[in-house]
């Protein structure tokens, strides 16, 4: 769940939380064996977590798995879907993390800090992102005290080590494991149209997918100085012209914008629709900037724009413009003339840029990329289990 820090409800779920959490300590003091369990944490059941949680329902025995949320609405919506999933709030959901020996998150701890500094359980991070963002050891301070770190590849690894000043011991490449339904097909096309909201299953898809204004608060997250509604007209009737519909995807901390309709431009906001590699896998080109979304897009191989706009990281880029493998765009009339010639002829696109793109897919990914990450992650789970080595 995303704390809301103007919303004093988002306060009191942090406060039982907190409350809940302690009581797990005191819970574990108790129960010193019989830990079978593994709790899955970020704020919501996607990406990396998820598919790492699909992964150990195909699998008998082993560990039990559940998803753990603050939010009370989310705990239903999952509950409903069938995902085992607990409620931060409920007592009695929590002393299921008495019985769990590992947690895996993608994001911060919030309350669980709690256990990280004054329990036995195994912590394991697997992030959200391949980052263009640039990041230093300052802001991982709660994951360097974690007992694995799970990376996409050997790049990764080393800029984990040498930039974000994490001990080479626990740092462990698995590939990540959403990268799986990318590489071997996932869902169904049909379903996730249905989802979104798309009627005509031969429709050409662009996904418009930017960064928020992450340290820039006076960002725009539309380009090239454009109001957000005139933006939009001209890519609605880009749309209507080319036989094409854009998903705009927002990022969860993006601001809420225009509320404007438009026939060929839909909103469908993370905040909504959080399965990433769903719609990725039914896009046809993806617009972005410096959005860590375009190294999962990567692995499909088809048209991808980058605005040629600033990044807006206080503290640099991680991986350089040199990791921006597809076409980059530097005004509205490049921008649509490229995207027409991308959606007409995709074949070009890729014997263009097809050096560049197999270049940078082998250095994010190396040979990890290959369907089988959510399984390497979890014989890593099951190696926790069996005794690994306790937190320094």
């Amino acid at each position: 769940m995303k704390i809301d820090k103007s919303n004093p409800l988002h306060w009191l779920y942090l406060a039982a939380f907190t409350v809940n959490a302690a009581l797990v300590l005191v819970a574990r003091w108790f129960r010193r064996g019989g830990r079978d369990a593994v709790i899955l944490y970020g704020h919501k059941l996607n990406g990396n977590l998820k598919a790492i949680l699909a992964h150990a329902a195909t699998v008998a025995g082993g560990p039990r798995l559940f998803f753990l949320t603050m939010d009370p609405v989310y705990y239903r919506a999952l509950k409903k879907a069938g995902h085992p999933v607990l409620l931060g709030l409920n007592p009695l959901h929590m002393f299921r993390l008495a019985g769990a020996y590992a947690l895996v998150s993608d994001h911060g701890l919030h309350a669980l800090i709690l256990l990280l500094k004054f329990s036995d359980l195994k912590f394991v991070d697997v992030w959200h992102g391949i980052p263009f963002k640039g990041f230093d050891r300052d802001d991982f301070r709660v994951q360097q005290r974690y007992d694995e770190v799970w990376v996409a590849s050997e790049l990764l690894r080393k800029l984990y080590i040498g930039r974000f000043g994490f001990r080479p011991e626990v740092v462990k490449v698995t590939g990540y494991a959403r990268t799986d339904g990318l590489v071997d097909g996932g869902v169904g096309r049909g379903r996730v149209l249905e989802k979104l909201g798309i009627a005509d299953p031969g429709m050409k898809i662009v996904l418009f997918a930017p960064t928020w204004q992450q340290d820039d608060a006076n960002r725009s997250i539309f380009p090239f100085g454009v109001e957000e509604d005139a933006f939009l007209a001209r890519l609605n009737a880009f749309c209507l012209e080319h036989g094409a519909v854009c998903v705009l995807r927002k990022h969860l901390n993006t601001r809420s914008g225009s509320e404007k309709v438009w026939e060929r431009v839909l909103h469908r906001p993370y905040e909504d629709y959080p399965d990433a590699e769903e719609i990725l896998l039914v896009s046809d080109c993806l617009i972005c900037d410096w959005s860590s979304i375009a190294f999962d897009y990567l692995l499909l191989d088809r048209p991808t724009l980058f605005l040629d706009v600033p990044p807006p990281f206080r503290k640099g880029l991680s991986l350089d413009a040199s990791y921006r493998f597809g076409q980059v765009v530097g005004d509205m009339d490049t921008m649509f003339s490229t995207l027409g010639h991308c959606l007409g002829d995709p074949e070009a696109y890729r014997r263009q840029h097809g050096a560049t793109y197999r270049r940078v897919r082998q250095q994010i990914y190396g040979d990890m990329a290959d369907g089988q990450a959510a399984e390497r992650c979890y014989i890593r789970l099951l190696n926790l289990a069996q005794g690994c080595p306790a937190r320094e």
